[in-house]
């Protein structure tokens, strides 16, 4: 498809993307927080935790999703430390202490993210909600109760099914 080598890549707009990748998620994520936050204060009561503990969780997801692109922006753009303190070696993954580091961190913010955003929307007790009344059976399609026949005709679709024969044969 594009098969250009990363060796061909402008050192420009390698430096622009690096710079890009920080710039992007920090603005996403300053917005989540500010979201999470008025969503808790408007929605939740109770004590100091249980009102904003969901913005507490979103903002050390800030601090951890935001290390490794900043680590990349002053690293390979900054060339603080350069080369010496390279995040990966000889791979595109990062494979130093730091860089593993960094790169745990991320997804530690991911995890932190996830269980906010789903504390303060009240996500994981809607699901189950939902489940509950699919599972009773008191919202959608109710089933038909079960005769005597279509047992029979269950019993003998098994059969055929086993036996390789399609339906009505």
């Amino acid at each position: 498809m594009m098969q250009v080598a990363w060796t061909e890549v402008p050192q420009a707009l390698g430096d622009l993307f690096y710079a890009l990748y920080p710039l992007v998620s920090g603005i996403l994520l300053t917005n989540m927080l500010q979201w999470v936050y008025r969503k808790a204060v408007a929605t939740r009561s109770g004590t100091h935790w249980q009102v904003y503990g969901p913005v507490y969780l979103v903002a050390v997801a800030n601090l951890c999703c935001m290390m490794l692109p900043l680590a990349t922006l002053f690293i390979y753009v900054g060339k603080i430390g350069y080369p010496g303190s390279k995040m990966w070696k000889g791979s595109w993954f990062p494979n130093t202490p730091h860089g593993v580091f960094f790169y745990m961190m991320k997804f530690v913010g991911t995890g932190c993210l996830m269980v906010g955003v789903m504390q303060v929307t009240g996500l994981a007790t809607k699901i189950a909600s939902k489940w509950r009344r699919l599972r009773n059976g008191r919202h959608g399609v109710a089933a038909a109760p079960e005769t005597e026949a279509s047992k029979q005709e269950s019993v003998t679709a098994i059969v055929d099914v086993q036996k390789g024969q399609p339906d009505g044969c």
